[in-house]
């Protein structure tokens, strides 16, 4: 089935989800294009970091009659995830990516069509995101597809700014839509906890790029990006 033939379909099941972050709609119809692009017939997905399995769960939507594996370093969330399981006899996890040991229990599996993560990558640092990027493409079948939907740092102080704005924004709007009675201060001192900021380990999409490219990676790029969300990834062509 063809991405416009799906198009409907994927509307109505991401109406509504994660609508405080800025363009959710378009990123998600950017990830249809790319894989119907690049590799049309998913049968096996990895979603990872897969929290409460939002990315693996939409590509079942696309791709029902794809096997998947969803990865979490919480069993709070893999729980969470298998309760919106639909029948597709999925695979849940719990493993921690940022530790080597992680690919042995993967590869033992099978290798896949697709690998996605959302939001969760990163959280560790650099040199553990670049093991795991050389893990991924390791993991990948010939013309398989990474797509990393993620937080990445701003190049300026000022961008760091406007995209904080623009996240604030959203997030206060979506607390108005679902009811919730919060100030814009109250939201403001919740999306800057220390705490919450502490786990960030951001850096440029350019250079992750260049990390993906010496790897090997084909059809390398940032395919979208608003401020500091950015969508990148590339293909395994051997």
């Amino acid at each position: 089935m063809k991405y416009w033939d799906r198009k409907e379909k994927l509307f109505k099941y991401i109406n509504g989800v994660r609508q405080f972050f800025p363009l959710a709609n378009e990123q998600l119809e950017i990830i249809a294009r790319l894989i119907d692009k690049f590799n049309p017939n998913i049968n096996s997905f990895l979603d990872l970091g897969c929290g409460d399995g939002f990315l693996g769960h939409f590509i079942h939507k696309l791709y029902p009659a794809s096997q998947g594996v969803f990865v979490d370093i919480s069993e709070e969330m893999i729980k969470k995830a298998q309760i919106k399981d639909m029948g597709h006899n999925s695979e849940y996890i719990v493993q921690d990516f940022g530790k080597h040991e992680w690919f042995k229990s993967i590869s033992k599996l099978k290798k896949f069509d697709l690998i996605i993560s959302g939001y969760s990558i990163h959280h560790i640092e650099n040199n553990e995101k670049q093991r795991l990027y050389k893990d991924i493409f390791e993991l990948l079948n010939p013309n398989g597809l990474f797509l990393n939907l993620e937080h990445v740092s701003s190049p300026t102080r000022i961008l760091e700014e406007t995209f904080n704005e623009l996240f604030l924004d959203n997030m206060y709007d979506y607390q108005k839509y679902i009811g919730e009675e919060k100030t814009k201060e109250e939201i403001k001192e919740i999306y800057h906890d220390p705490k919450h900021k502490a786990l960030n380990k951001l850096e440029l999409v350019e250079e992750q790029c260049k990390w993906l490219k010496k790897i090997g990676f084909s059809n390398v790029d940032c395919y979208m990006k608003i401020f500091e969300l950015a969508l990148f990834g590339g293909t395994k062509t051997r």
